[in-house]
């Protein structure tokens, strides 16, 4: 199988790294570079595993980046054995030109659905933005820059929603689920915003899960909660006739927990909602009762969270320069906490699983060596056994 590559940013060192993990620890305790360069403030990380491109978020800049990844295997580029590469077979790159695809925002956290349309949270405007992978691929064909894109207001996507709700509903096509759509000019949509939607103070991480969206809340959580919860694409609900609509309507949204006034990163497992604190806790919601318990409390400075899609988490330790993980599978209070790898002051933090799209060609290469290998040992079987029955040997132990 391929590996699993742990991807961490530190706005201390100004660059995002990455370390294969066996047996949730980096092999050799071995990081290595993969944006070095151009960076004053990298945070929040999402990997886009579909596409094999990974966003980064650069407070610092005021922009949001996109770059290409692929993974070459070290013993094959002519840079000697393994050895010679701390003992990691396989090694990240950025490949292609890297582009802005969003500017003039100070966001921190971002995320990415299984479409590929990005999610990110925006610490000035105290919203919760949305760029549809169509603008992005607009952005990267040179089609538009990112100076081209509009802002569409919360307020302005209700009213559009309430419109076209409304004229599907003159015209019938809302009972036969044929929507009518007017085109749109490339712009960012603003899902959820403060003041407009009561669950959002200033917003942190957020987490991309199917048709729900989920965010912390950096200030304000005790009221507008530490985890709420959206849609991806959310709609309004028009009122009952003969009901008078007093105020503009708000995209549906909930308060999910608020026993913390300050939280910032998270993410989603099955089960579970994960968040980490301003203090020193790692959260663990359910999902099906809300019930809540603390992880973890003995963490430093607990920031990027991610989930391996199986029963661990990796947390990022910004005061304790490193990164760590516990089990995720029970909810169940104070876990153990294992040591993952040494990086100073990690941030942001995201996984790229072995099952991702970017190991493909060596899948195929292991594929086929296996079949040879395969197939040489019939072939080797097969002789073995014509040898024996030529001699008068036995063949039951061949």
């Amino acid at each position: 199988m391929p590996p699993t590559m742990l991807l961490v940013t530190s706005p201390m060192e100004r660059k995002v790294s990455y370390a294969q993990i066996e047996n949730f620890q980096s092999v050799g305790g071995k990081v290595l570079p993969l944006v070095d360069a151009g960076l004053v403030g990298p945070y929040g990380i999402a990997w886009d595993g579909p596409r094999s491109a990974l966003y980064i978020c650069d407070g610092a800049l005021r922009k949001i980046f996109r770059v290409q990844l692929m993974a070459w295997r070290c013993t094959e580029q002519g840079t000697g054995n393994s050895g010679q590469c701390g003992g990691i077979e396989y090694q990240l790159k950025t490949v292609g030109n890297r582009y802005v695809v969003v500017e003039n925002v100070i966001s921190q956290w971002a995320s990415v659905d299984t479409e590929g349309n990005l999610y990110f949270t925006n610490q000035e405007t105290n919203s919760v933005d949305k760029l549809s992978l169509e603008n992005i691929n607009f952005i990267i064909r040179d089609i538009i820059l990112p100076k081209d894109l509009a802002v569409t207001t919360e307020a302005e996507a209700e009213g559009e929603e309430s419109a076209q709700e409304s004229q599907n509903a003159i015209s019938g096509d809302a009972t036969t689920n044929t929507l009518v759509t007017t085109p749109q000019p490339p712009s960012i949509v603003r899902l959820y915003e403060k003041p407009v939607c009561p669950n959002v103070g200033t917003p942190a991480g957020v987490k991309a899960d199917g048709a729900r969206l989920y965010w912390t809340n950096q200030q304000g959580g005790f009221s507008a909660g530490s985890v709420a919860e959206g849609k991806t694409a959310p709609k309004i609900k028009l009122p009952a006739t003969g009901d008078s609509l007093d105020s503009q309507p708000t995209f549906p949204s909930k308060k999910i927990i608020n026993n913390t006034g300050s939280s910032y990163g998270i993410t989603v497992t099955t089960s579970k909602i994960l968040y980490t604190d301003s203090t020193h806790y790692v959260w663990a919601t359910s999902r099906g009762t809300g019930e809540t318990v603390a992880l973890s409390n003995s963490l430093l400075k607990p920031r990027g969270i991610v989930w391996d899609g199986d029963n661990t988490a990796y947390v990022a330790d910004q005061e304790g320069n490193f990164v760590v993980s516990l089990p995720v599978g029970l909810l169940k209070a104070n876990a153990p906490i294992s040591h993952t790898v040494d990086i100073h002051a990690p941030f942001g933090i995201a996984l790229i699983s072995a099952t991702d799209p970017i190991w493909n060609p060596f899948r195929g290469l292991r594929s086929h060596a296996h079949r040879f290998a395969s197939a040489r040992a019939t072939t080797m079987l097969i002789a073995s056994v014509a040898l024996a029955m030529t001699l008068g040997m036995p063949t039951t132990h061949l």
